[in-house]
């Protein structure tokens, strides 16, 4: 099994915040592909899964490329995940990484 770094996994935070960012930018919330691509990234993160993380952000990128390609949201009846939303998960799993140290 292949370790990961704290310098790694502070890299691939800062492209989750990024990704956050990027949509601040826009003055938008996520379409359903890029909130799927968020909310799986911040699952692995979450459970350590690091290089799955990176990996869904990497396809984010193709996402935010081309977001109207994704404008029409399939049927869903869970809640959105909101930047809001999001950007707490990653504000807790930041604050668990410095409870480990």
């Amino acid at each position: 099994m292949l370790r990961v770094t704290a310098k790694y996994k502070a890299r691939v935070e800062a492209q989750f915040d990024g990704a956050l960012h990027h949509l601040d930018d826009l003055h938008r919330e996520p379409n359903w592909k890029e909130e799927e691509g968020l909310f799986r990234a911040l699952s692995y993160m979450k459970r350590g899964s690091y290089k799955l993380a990176e990996v869904e952000l990497l396809e984010l990128t193709g996402v935010f490329a081309s977001p109207e390609k994704y404008a029409v949201p399939p049927v869903a009846t869970r809640e959105r995940y909101t930047i809001a939303l999001l950007r707490r998960g990653l504000l807790q799993l930041r604050s668990e990484g410095q409870d480990r140290l």
